[in-house]
């Protein structure tokens, strides 16, 4: 088993990378492998930077990958927030990538998902990889570089808040991807774009505590947060710096996190710097109805379910946020297990289905209407309710809880829809 956090200086989608990310989805294994669009959500071309990203690992890699989409979280509603969440929850491979750290974090604060990262990074039960690259890896710290509005924009030398993702892992570090970078040529363009002299400005507001670690173009700093180490692989190197004084660790080379803790202490940082309790309002506390709401989806009981999230809003007077964070993750997960299940449901029925109403449309044309009746309702028993329109006949599951609630099934049996002749 392995827990691996990852951060990308650059190079993310490109053949450099191939070998590093194949070694690591080869650590986790089976099971689900999500890339979310939320760093160029903002971008026009988001959908066509998705799809390059998916054939990119299908194609190079040799690994299907989804997608969870987040692109505005102002726009998105509590309920598809939640489902985001959940699959980056249950995910064994997450992946995030290039566009704008400051866009990133301003929509995931304002979600769960750095507390929903924390508690995956923090898992001891599961293998998995949380793999972040240039944009992202510059926000996994306390504070992220706004690399856009200080190069492009001319902004002041300033931080943005992260995601806070290190200081549980007892690294009080801020991420610098690109760190090497060259391509201003007579200008300086290192340290993700914003030169050496801006980044010593920024350096000079951090607490005593925090250091930052740098990481080159076409470069991985793999932790191994079981085996408690940090190894680098790709063309560049790796930089532990407090406040200009720098300790570098080429690819191939491998450091245990105390003694990478041993080292910035070295180099200037307070000895202060280690694992750090970051308050998380992910988890709110539901009580006994959380309980049986849990209990009821394990036995597959989801009417059971659903009446443990309507005893919440009944029990709740005003709702308060806690509740209200409860309510939205029952009901986010109540969707999911209906949205999967009527896919799944309807693929595997509606050959059978067809067939019956081929044999139905048989009989009204050869005007056997009590045989057509028998047809309709006998679909109807099975929760499908055939449709009829100009367009043809259709056909959809019923209500799931229309029995549960008022004992009917929607149309009457035994009500012929033909009269007989």
């Amino acid at each position: 088993m392995a827990r691996l956090l990852v951060l990308m200086g650059s190079g993310e989608t490109t053949p450099t990378m191939v070998t590093p990310h194949q070694r690591i989805l080869a650590t986790v294994g089976d099971g689900a492998r999500v890339v979310l669009d939320t760093p160029y959500g903002f971008q026009e071309n988001a959908d066509e930077l998705s799809a390059r990203t998916v054939e990119y690992f299908a194609r190079n890699v040799g690994h299907d990958v989804g997608v969870v989409s987040l692109r505005d979280a102002a726009t998105t509603g509590a309920v598809a927030l939640e489902v985001a969440a959940a699959r980056v929850d249950e995910a064994a491979w997450v992946f995030a990538g290039p566009g704008s750290p400051s866009y990133l974090a301003r929509q995931w604060l304002a979600t769960s998902l750095p507390g929903v990262l924390r508690a995956r990074l923090l898992d001891t039960t599961r293998s998995s990889a949380t793999v972040f690259a240039s944009a992202a890896a510059c926000t996994v710290g306390r504070l992220a570089i706004p690399v856009y509005e200080l190069y492009k924009v001319g902004e002041a030398p300033h931080w943005r808040d992260g995601l806070d993702l290190l200081r549980p892992l007892g690294l009080d570090a801020i991420v610098v991807p690109h760190y090497d970078n060259a391509e201003g040529g007579t200008h300086d363009t290192s340290c993700c774009y914003i030169g050496e002299r801006r980044l010593r400005i920024l350096e000079a507001e951090l607490d005593p505590s925090t250091w930052v670690l740098g990481v080159d173009e076409h470069t991985a700093a793999i932790i191994d947060l079981d085996a408690r180490e940090l190894r680098v692989e790709g063309r560049g190197r790796v930089v532990a710096r407090v406040r200009g004084a720098e300790h570098a660790l080429a690819s191939g080379e491998s450091i245990g996190l105390d003694e990478l803790f041993d080292v910035v202490v070295g180099l200037g940082a307070d000895r202060s710097s280690g694992a750090q309790v970051v308050d998380d309002a992910r988890m709110p506390v539901g009580g006994d109805a959380d309980d049986a709401f849990d209990a009821a989806v394990d036995r597959g009981d989801l009417i059971g379910a659903a009446d443990a999230t309507v005893g919440l809003l009944g029990a709740a007077g005003e709702l308060d946020t806690n509740v209200r964070a409860v309510v939205v993750r029952q009901v986010a997960a109540l969707a999911r297990i209906a949205q999967a299940g009527m896919h799944e449901h309807r693929g595997l029925v509606a050959p059978h289905v067809e067939t019956l109403l081929d044999l139905r449309r048989q009989a009204r044309d050869e005007r056997r209407y009590g045989d057509a009746d028998t047809i309709r309702d006998a679909l109807l028993a099975a929760g499908i309710e055939v449709r009829d329109g100009g367009d043809g006949t259709g056909w959809e599951f019923t209500d799931p809880l229309a029995s549960a609630l008022d004992g009917s099934r929607g149309r009457a049996e035994g009500v012929p829809e033909y009269p007989e002749d």
